[in-house]
């Protein structure tokens, strides 16, 4: 037997050799590899990730941990050390009985307090690592010890979250699918798949109604949609629907192998899948919103919280259009920035379909022109961002009599990033939040301590019921 034969296996040798004959490999094979090439996987619950990474890893150059549901993370684990390792002020906050505790898996938390200033200089602490050249160095130390034990690898797939990408990519070579589904159905399936494995998941709390499940996961919907939407037109990135991988599983094979050159099994078959599956067979997975029982409020919501996501990736609307989506504002080049009131401290620029702030001071803000509406309508208002500077967005509301006060004002933390995260005020909870709101006003990419000066993007600001 050949060297290849053996090293790869006669099933990958046909499939490239047919691949080679009929003209259509976009990417050559590497003969010597020496870090494995990232491929993240970027979505939610219930879009059908686990039988997308079954797919992929029917490839034997693809490496990941082949134990269902495929959810070892080490990447997003070296990313989220090497996040923690920028700022040791934080190490005061790690539990150290937690820390101490060798049979202890986790480390960290949230971060403190929005009003937390580090006490001491900058000065008294080590030097911090950067994030990039961290992740790099742990990455690269991981390939050689995958490849040691598996020499013929080459790829690395991990379901992530969607700030990892841009993370990675400016370090090294990196590919993103994004993998999306219609949010009627994830609704669907994810209810499904609790009530069969009898647990709470997926955002949804004990408590928490239909409604209120169906906000979790529009919110962690269009935080994948909007880095998406940023990264449509990049080289190193694809879209697949859900609904594309179940009715053409052959345009999404052809699709992945133009991204990145590995060549999946299109004939294989999910083992997991009678585990996994909620729908009696894969066609019933698509459309399950239209056969399966829904309440017709939760279809409301999505298709108004959603609209312009679910319309731009294909998903038809039936009630939004005679209801209307939640009042947004986009800071994209349509918008005439030099008609909103802002404070000294920076100033709007446009941007491609966006706003580029330009922060000069600690307090930047901006009116934003929405016209007045009662505030039980709305219960929360969500901003799409992402910035290099920052550690608080705040949002201040009054009514037709009153002014702008500490009283009527949510703060919510921001971590800068180059990803892009929809944050989320849920001002139903708040006190003050009645009446008739006349203004709204958003203090963004503020911190309390310096430097006061770097730039972020704003892409909307949106009302949500």
């Amino acid at each position: 037997m050949s060297m290849p034969l053996r090293k790869y296996g006669l099933a990958w040798w046909k499939s490239r050799r047919r691949e080679l004959e009929s003209g259509r490999s976009e990417k050559p094979k590497r003969e010597h590899v020496e870090v494995l090439t990232p491929i993240l996987l970027s979505g939610g619950g219930r879009t059908g990730s686990t039988a997308i990474m079954e797919l992929l890893g029917t490839d034997p150059r693809v490496a990941f941990d082949r134990e269902y549901p495929f959810e070892s993370r080490y990447l997003l684990y070296f990313a989220k050390f090497a996040k923690l390792l920028q700022h040791p002020e934080f190490f005061q906050f790690l539990e150290a009985e937690q820390l101490f505790d060798f049979d202890y898996l986790g480390f960290a938390g949230p971060p403190p307090a929005t009003t937390y200033v580090p006490s001491s200089s900058p000065d008294g602490y080590l030097p911090s690592l950067p994030l990039r050249s961290t992740v790099k160095e742990l990455w690269t130390f991981f390939s050689r010890s995958v490849l040691q034990g598996r020499p013929h690898s080459e790829f690395y797939i991990e379901k992530s979250p969607p700030w990892l990408s841009p993370i990675v990519r400016e370090c090294m070579t990196c590919y993103t699918i994004y993998n999306v589904r219609d949010p009627r159905d994830i609704f669907i399936s994810a209810n499904a798949f609790m009530k069969k494995r009898n647990y709470f998941g997926f955002a949804r709390l004990a408590e928490d109604t239909d409604i209120d499940h169906a906000r979790h996961l529009a919110l962690a919907f269009v935080n994948t949609f909007e880095n998406y939407y940023a990264d449509r037109k990049r080289s190193d990135t694809m879209l697949l629907r859900y609904e594309d991988f179940v009715l053409d599983r052959r345009k999404v094979v052809n699709d992945v192998r133009r991204l990145c050159g590995i060549v999946p099994d299109i004939k294989s078959s999910s083992d997991f899948f009678s585990v996994h599956r909620t729908a009696k067979d894969l066609d019933h997975t698509v459309n399950r919103w239209k056969s399966d029982p829904i309440p017709q409020d939760v279809i409301l919501f999505l298709e108004r919280a959603l609209q312009s996501e679910m319309t731009e990736l294909g998903y038809p609307l039936t009630q939004a259009q005679h209801n209307g989506m939640w009042k947004t504002i986009s800071f994209d080049e349509g918008i005439d920035l030099s008609t909103l009131s802002c404070s000294a401290d920076g100033s709007l620029e446009p941007g491609s379909e966006c706003a580029v702030v330009d922060i000069r001071g600690i307090d930047f803000w901006v009116i934003l022109p929405f016209d007045s509406f009662e505030a039980r309508t709305i219960k929360e208002v969500w901003l799409s961002v992402r910035g290099d500077i920052g550690k608080v967005f705040s949002l201040y509301w009054h009514g037709p009599s009153d002014g702008f006060s500490e009283e009527r004002c949510m703060t919510l933390g921001y971590v800068p990033s180059p990803g892009w995260s929809v944050l989320s005020f849920p001002v139903h909870s708040h006190p003050q939040w009645q009446g008739t709101v006349s203004q709204l006003r958003l203090d963004l990419f503020n911190a309390a301590s310096p430097p006061h000066r770097g730039h972020g993007q704003i892409r909307w600001v949106r009302l949500v019921g």
